[in-house]
Order: C-alpha cells, then structure tokens, then sequence
C-alpha cells in the first residue's frame, strides 16, 4: 500500500507540473452527413488554431471520405493538407452504424441491446477502416476514438493487434487501459450547438475547467464535432468562440501551455509513467483473480488482493453468514492491475464471512475468518 501511494506521488511530480498545461484539441466526427452548413471545409476552423499555436487532432470516420457529401474531394484535400502541417488524423470507427441494432452512434458495442461483438466482427471493422485511411490519406492511425465511447476488451484486443497504442474514451483519465493500451480521456465539450446567447457562458465554464483540469490532470482535453465547427455554422461561431479561448489560455498561461495532438500528448504521458515504474506496463495481469486474503484466520483487520486484466467498475464487499452484506471495500472504476485492500473488521463478531468481487464480467468470491 505504501509502494501504491508512493508510486502516486512521484506520477503527481512528473507528470503534472504544475507551472504547465498540455492542450489537446479533438474534433469528432470528420465529416459528418449534415450538409446543412457551407463551406464543408475545415480550414477555417484549423486557421483559427494555428494562429493561436494549437493543434487539432481530427476524428475521421473512414466511410465518411467515400460518401456523398464528400464527393467533390475538398476533405481529402483538406485532410492530407493538414496532415502535412503536423496535425492529427484519428480512427473514429467505420460508419458509425451498428450492425446489430441499425442506430448511429455506437458500432464496436450495441449499446441498444447490450451485445459485445466477436473479435472476428470488431476486427474487420478495423481492417475496412485501416484500408480506406490508407488508401484515401496514406496513413496508418496508431490513435482510436471508439464512436460513442462505446467499447470493451475486445475492442483493446483488437486495436493493440493491428498496431494501435492510443485510445480516447471513457475510463481512466490518463493511464493504461488495457495491457499496453494507453488512454488519454477526453475533458468537456462546449460547442455542440453554440450560438451568441450561450457564447460568453461556455467561455467562461470552458476557461474553469481548464484551470480545475490544469491542477489535477496536467492536461485539457477539449472536444468539438464537425459540423459545429464549420465556418458556415452560424456565421463561424465556433471558429470565433475557439479563438477567443485560445488567446484567454495563452494569455494566463504565458509560454506555459503546450499545444499537443492526442497521440503526442499520450506518448508523452505515457513515457512519463513507465518512467516512473521503471519499465513497461508489464504488471497487468492476464486474467481476474480473487486472492485469498492474508492472514487469515485474522483480527480485526487482513489484506484482499484482486487481479484486473482490464479497467473497470468494481463492487467488492463482504457478506456475513446470512447472506447479508456487512461491509463493502471498494465501489466504482478500477485501473487495470494488481490491486490490494485492507479489510478492517473491527466492530463485527467472530464468524466465517464471504468476500465477493463482481462487475459486468465476472464475479468471484472467497471465504475470510474473523477470530476475537
């Protein structure tokens, strides 16, 4: 327990400086279907960044370059354009569709019906993906952003086998996913419908979190959708609303913000922690375990170690012989790895007791003896 806190302490030290801000810009769903808002092209809004020092880490949904609002080519002109000038292209799925249920939104897990897919399903997705990046920019993402953050194991599984070493979604806010899967989250989204009534307010909760990121996270996340930030959306109020951001950041963080891509700023995060660990992520476990807790018999307290392959949301307690649950040691999301706990049972008779861990995919118990 001391190690983990110690271990927490130096990440605390390296990767989050406090005099420093690593600012991603993520932009989701190139190109979207909605040809409400003209021109489609995205160099207004990439202008705007740059003039300012940023970013943009674009989100592309490969099957979007092939369909027919992109049929004049200016997005793949675009596309490879601001490849050229250091920006990011991301995989954001295929289509967006859901083989199982037909809904947008989610295509790697159903969340309508709760159904995971195969490895062999998730991994043709991918592969259509890889081919048409390829074919249509010359680029082989090593970066994904599952569509609706909807994703499992075997998603990770299949991303870490066709070569990619970042993902954004939900789940630990920088750290390893899954194996060698390093996940950097995304913060906030401001702009989904912006207009000028809600302008000043999502500039001002924007410039809060940011500041609230910067102190315990070392980095800010901001997310956009296309086609939101295109100029002909009124009038350009993102490409307005992101400038005036960005110069409100440079301006407080004068020459301390560090304007990165996703996958550069993971790369960086990530060499960060196994810096501090002293090698690679090699401690994450291959499969759930429930340990039996040591010692045991005990009194009052003993120690319970659980073993995750993957991030996920946890309950541990414990239950007495009734059936009845007495004490409960760990509820919410848990880091992939070797986990430990100290179970105090002060207060509770002598007695045989039963500790249980479960989540969506597994559940495991054991017995404990509790000896006055």
């Amino acid at each position: 327990m001391f190690y983990k806190i110690l271990l927490s302490l130096l990440l605390t030290a390296v990767t989050y400086p406090q005099d420093s801000l690593v600012f991603v810009i993520r932009v989701d769903d190139i190109q979207s279907r909605n040809t409400s808002y003209v021109p489609t092209t995205i160099n207004y809004f990439q202008s705007a960044v740059e003039q300012r020092g940023g970013k943009i880490t674009w989100a592309v949904i490969p099957h979007r370059l092939i369909e027919p609002q992109n049929s004049n080519g200016q997005l793949l002109k675009d596309l490879k354009q601001s490849i050229l000038l250091g920006h990011e292209t991301t995989m954001h799925g295929y289509n967006h569709i859901c083989n199982n249920c037909g809904n947008s939104g989610h295509e790697m897990f159903c969340a309508t019906n709760n159904l995971h897919f195969t490895y062999t399903q998730q991994s043709l997705k991918i592969d259509s993906s890889l081919k048409l990046l390829i074919d249509s920019v010359n680029i082989h993402p090593t970066s994904f952003v599952p569509p609706g953050h909807h994703n499992d194991s075997t998603t990770w599984q299949v991303l870490l086998n066709k070569g990619f070493e970042f993902i954004s979604t939900t789940g630990p806010r920088k750290g390893f996913i899954y194996k060698n899967l390093f996940n950097l989250m995304q913060h906030q989204e401001y702009t989904w419908q912006l207009t000028n009534t809600s302008y000043q307010g999502k500039l001002k909760s924007a410039l809060a979190d940011i500041r609230a990121a910067k102190e315990n996270d070392g980095y800010f996340c901001l997310l956009l959708h296309d086609p939101f930030i295109r100029q002909g959306y009124e009038n350009g109020v993102v490409v307005r609303w992101i400038g005036e951001l960005l110069d409100s950041v440079n301006k407080e963080y004068s020459g301390k913000v560090k304007y990165l891509t996703l996958k550069d700023a993971a790369s960086r995060f990530k060499a960060q922690i196994v810096s501090v660990q002293n090698g690679s992520p090699t401690n994450i476990p291959g499969t759930f375990a429930l340990e039996q807790n040591f010692p045991n018999p005990f009194n009052p307290s003993t120690v319970i170690r659980y073993n995750l392959p993957v991030a996920v949301n946890i309950h541990l307690s414990v239950f007495n012989a009734l059936g009845k649950e007495v004490k409960v040691l760990a509820d919410g999301f848990s880091n992939a790895g070797k986990h430990e706990i100290v179970c105090d049972m002060s207060g509770l008779p002598s007695g045989v007791y039963v500790y249980r861990i479960e989540s969506s995919s597994f559940r495991m118990s054991k017995k404990l003896i509790l000896l006055k």
